[in-house]
């Protein structure tokens, strides 16, 4: 009787001192104390030059301390009121891994976000 009182009570101590894990997954916590860094966002034109070739709209950076503008393919088409042609853009850009668009030799496709009009 005393062994399994003892059994039981071990037991018990060690149930109480395991605490369960919060996952959380796909969000970032920030508190008023800890710093966000925040990318500035890119500046580009709206053109559509590429269009005879098959290639629907492009967006023209210029880069500083480059010679050749850099050109993507927005993976998503432009809204209407986005898509015209030399209308200059602020966004943010990632550079995709997956096959130019058929039609599409000069650029490269990216992943545009925050889309505006500046």
């Amino acid at each position: 009787m005393r062994t399994s009182l003892v059994i039981l009570a071990i037991s018990i101590s060690m149930l109480a001192g395991c605490k369960s894990k919060q996952k959380v997954t796909g969000t970032t916590i920030t508190t008023a104390a800890e710093n966000v860094v925040t990318t500035p966002k890119t500046i580009g034109k709206v053109s559509h030059k590429y269009r005879t070739t098959g290639c629907e709209t492009v967006v023209i950076v210029i880069l500083p301390n480059e010679e050749k503008p850099l050109t993507l393919i927005p993976r998503i088409k432009l809204s209407s009121e986005l898509d015209v042609d030399g209308l200059e853009i602020l966004f943010n850009y990632r550079p995709l891994k997956m096959p130019q668009p058929a039609g599409c030799y000069t650029g490269i496709p990216a992943e545009l976000t925050e889309i505006v009009k500046n």
